[in-house]
């Protein structure tokens, strides 16, 4: 095996230092890091955690919102050949618990309010490293500042690994169920770095707003500037617009990269200057969206990205290319990428085997799972061989196709159209209902209405409308119950975007909602 230190990912960091060593990295409000900067910090940072103990292959959980701590310290980890643990600031206590559980850390690295947390759960209390981005004063317990790690002059090169070795564990939205940590070894990260610039036209001169730390990782190794959004991450539906778009102009942002609801904001102002392209993706959007952002970004490139964390990107498609397709013939995510291997298995929820493979592929025309292969393609989940069961099939070659979740068909264009989720399709009278199918043609038989969910009940095709009742609701739409409120439907707290259905199936199954009855 070959275990040259270029697989080492933040190598490429020290390439981009080399090639733009006074461009800026990381711009957030009117501070600048250059490129040669962060690169001596990334250095310093691995060095100090080196002497403090942290060992290759140890793991360090890090929970800092998107900064240039975040980077410098999540370099830093990597460029030891320990593995960084991402864990969003924001996330429940219940969910640190079981991310910390499943980590097994050695070190433990985030903003002061998140040591308070640290300290409310036994197996991160007595970490021996602990590093702080604040001043580490009682009654916050790190027992390291950052600022102290960066005072030395002291640099190391990255560590040298395999490209096996773990590098960045993630975890994923949890929407079908618990999340799983997305073990992205330092070849993945290398192969997804490779995908993301074959796939995504960025030009060397870029200034990118990224608000998925991916994506400014892709940049730092390119050597293209990010600059961070001013915004609580953890609400990314309410971000002031006036205060982005003024960092797009002073900043001269040529690319925005971000979800639906922060395009959504972005689009009520005029549109910036040099903004060039918008990639988006993350949560569904609408033809409807789409039509607001192309009268509000006139002279821009609008991409709709499609991936999950374990793969990212599968397939991407422009505005203009979407609005030509009708919706209730479900999403159109374009055509997968030509580095991908893509086929669709018949919907069944449980494990499939190698063995079971080829028997169980749809033939063309069906809707199927989609699943795909590649090199940036997450081959397992951190400790998690039952995750790994349901959602991994490899074959004896070694080849990993991922089950990505999705419901969908490819048409004759080859153009993959979503059609739900395989956690919620419904099967009502022997048939296969696809909840994204169902929630299109309701919409569009409702039009008063601001959301649509379907769901299963016992059997029983449930519709529920956020809008007004429609007296002759039945006629003109066959469900089995229809349910009208006014109140909003429970969706994702970041987002705003995606409805939760978890929550929303309990509170049916509490009774809590009724239902207008077929006469």
């Amino acid at each position: 095996m070959n275990t040259s230190p270029q697989h080492n990912i933040t190598a490429l960091l020290d390439e981009a230092a080399l090639r733009h060593p006074e461009r800026s990295a990381l711009v957030f409000g009117t501070k600048r890091l250059t490129f040669a900067a962060l690169h001596a910090h990334v250095a310093r940072c691995a060095r100090q955690l080196r002497e403090h103990g942290l060992q290759a292959g140890q793991r360090v959980i890090i929970m800092i919102p998107m900064s240039a701590e975040l980077y410098v310290t999540l370099l830093g980890v990597i460029r030891c050949g320990a593995a960084a643990v991402f864990v969003d600031p924001w996330i429940p206590m219940r969910q640190i618990a079981v991310f910390a559980a499943f980590a097994e850390p050695a070190g433990f690295i985030g903003v002061p309010k998140s040591h308070l947390l640290r300290l409310l759960q036994p197996r991160l209390a007595r970490l021996p490293l602990t590093v702080s981005t604040g001043p580490v004063i009682a009654p916050l317990p790190a027992r390291l500042s950052l600022s102290k790690l960066l005072r030395t002059r002291d640099e190391i090169p990255p560590a040298t690994v395999s490209p096996e070795a773990p590098a960045l564990i993630t975890f994923t939205s949890g929407s079908s169920g618990t999340p799983k940590g997305a073990n992205r070894t330092h070849g993945f990260l290398k192969a997804q770095y490779d995908a993301l610039c074959q796939e995504l036209d960025y030009r060397d001169d870029d200034v990118d707003m990224p608000m998925f730390p991916v994506f400014a990782l892709r940049n730092l190794a390119a050597g293209i500037t990010s600059v961070v959004p001013s915004m609580d991450f953890g609400r990314v539906a309410a971000v002031n617009p006036q205060i982005l778009s003024e960092q797009i102009r002073r900043d001269g942002v040529t690319v925005v990269t971000a979800s639906p609801p922060f395009i959504d904001r972005l689009a009520s102002l005029p549109q910036p200057p040099h903004l060039r392209k918008i990639l988006t993706g993350g949560a569904p959007v609408t033809n409807e969206q789409l039509q607001r952002w192309e009268a509000a970004f006139p002279s821009s490139d609008i991409q709709i990205l499609y991936g999950s964390t374990e793969a990212e990107p599968v397939a991407r498609i422009s505005s203009r290319e979407r609005l030509a397709t009708a919706e209730d013939q479900g999403y159109c995510c374009g055509v997968p990428s030509a580095l991908l291997q893509t086929r669709l298995l018949r919907i069944r929820k449980g494990p499939v085997s190698a063995a079971e493979l080829e028997s169980v592929t749809c033939p063309p025309g069906e809707i199927g799972e989609l699943a795909v292969s590649g090199a940036h393609v997450c081959r397992d989940y951190f400790k998690n061989p039952d995750a790994a069961l349901e959602n991994k099939i490899v074959t004896p070659d070694g080849t990993c196709w991922h089950r990505m979740g999705d419901t969908g068909y490819f048409d004759a264009k080859g153009r993959f159209f979503l059609t739900g989720r395989v956690h919620s399709t419904i099967l009502r009278d022997g048939r296969i209902l696809h909840a994204q199918l169902v929630e299109s043609e309701a919409a569009r038989r409702f039009p008063e209405a601001r959301r649509v969910a379907a769901l299963e009940q016992n059997g029983k095709l449930v519709l529920v409308i956020q809008g007004p009742a429609v007296p002759d609701a039945h006629a003109r739409f066959d469900a089995d119950r229809i349910i009208f409120t006014r109140k909003a439907l429970p969706v994702d707290p970041r987002h705003n975007a995606k409805i939760d259905y978890a929550r929303l199936r309990g509170e049916l199954e509490r009774g809590a909602l009724a239902w207008t009855k077929k006469t």
